[in-house]
């Protein structure tokens, strides 16, 4: 279908009218940068849209599905992260508690048990009289 730009015209508002695309509008039209158009200008509309309107659903859908797989994956990933750094807290107030705890009190030497003096040798030994 062809259409004739009106006074006012603009790439938008054309294929808001004709549930086109506007990307489709420049391709089918070869309209260059910076996408100017001009009363009078013959533009080509294209009878069926290249995309419907529930396949632009579908592909924000997609869209926002891949997005929440994403979340999801970043989420996992900080919630490992959380994990490990709590085992790593754990770990180290297990040894702030053992450092904290009282010194034991230090107990007394033993004391060396009297022993026999030694006789010389060759000496006779005392005996025992009944």
């Amino acid at each position: 279908m062809n259409y004739v730009v009106r006074s006012g015209d603009t790439l938008n508002s054309i294929a808001q009218r004709f549930g086109v695309p506007v990307q489709e509008l420049i391709r089918v039209n070869n309209i260059a940068y910076p996408y100017y158009i001009y009363v009078g200008q013959k533009l080509f509309i294209p009878v069926t849209p290249t995309e419907s309107p529930t396949s632009d659903i579908d592909r924000r859908l997609r869209r926002v599905e891949n997005r929440v797989d994403a979340l999801r994956s970043d989420f996992t990933k900080v919630d490992d992260r959380v994990d490990e750094l709590e085992k790593h807290v754990n770990r180290l107030e297990t040894r702030v508690t053992r450092l904290e705890r009282p010194a034991p009190t230090p107990t007394a030497p033993p004391r060396p048990r009297p022993t026999a003096t030694p006789r010389p040798t060759g000496t006779p030994r005392p005996t025992q009289r009944p």
